[in-house]
């Protein structure tokens, strides 16, 4: 009797463990999405294309009426990791410290330029008006900065981001329970 009632407690608390997170698919099977929303409506969701590609989307609370920055793309940092800066380019890919960087990144002041400030990882990344998206794995063959198994492992990330009229703002999601539903959508 003891083991059913420790092995039904555990098994609520592994099922909590990762309630926050929710499990999505679509287009037919071919898309898994590993999501959670914090408690300011932000929303953290990590999906899986038919192609293997995996990627990061960040969106702002449906609280507001929000813009991200066309210019001023977000900053996230989990853990006590370096920090990952997101690149407005053509081309959404991850950008390793040793490779040359192919953005082009628009200053408020409509400068054009490609430096890079090597305090930052930096992923080129594609914004829409309230959500960023950015790839963290594209394969084994292809360079990553360990974004997946920081979220996998990790207890905490954070985004800093910049809004349309220049204001600032940060926000963060826990990550408890991010391993198991991140490998539900990586595993197949």
């Amino acid at each position: 009797m003891n083991k059913i009632v420790a092995f039904c407690m555990l098994t609520l608390f592994a099922s909590s463990a990762y309630a926050q997170w929710q499990i999505e698919t679509f287009s037919d099977n071919k898309i898994k999405s590993a999501m959670v929303r914090n408690e300011a409506g932000f929303e953290l969701a990590i999906f899986k294309t038919a192609e293997g590609i995996v990627w990061l989307d960040f969106s702002l609370s449906d609280n507001d009426f929000d813009e991200l920055s066309q210019n001023e793309l977000p900053i996230f940092q989990i853990d006590d990791h370096k920090p990952v800066k997101m690149l407005r380019g053509f081309t959404a890919t991850i950008v390793p410290a040793d490779e040359g960087i192919q953005a082009i990144i628009v200053s408020n002041n409509e400068s054009i330029s490609t430096e890079r400030d090597f305090n930052f990882n930096h992923i080129i990344a594609e914004r829409l008006p309230e959500r960023v998206i950015c790839p963290i794995w594209q394969g084994n063959s292809r360079p990553h900065l360990g974004t997946l198994d920081n979220l996998m492992n990790g207890q905490n990330v954070n985004f800093k981001y910049t809004l349309l009229d220049d204001s600032k703002g940060e926000t963060s999601f826990n990550l408890k329970g991010a391993k198991e539903a991140l490998n539900a959508i990586i595993t197949e």
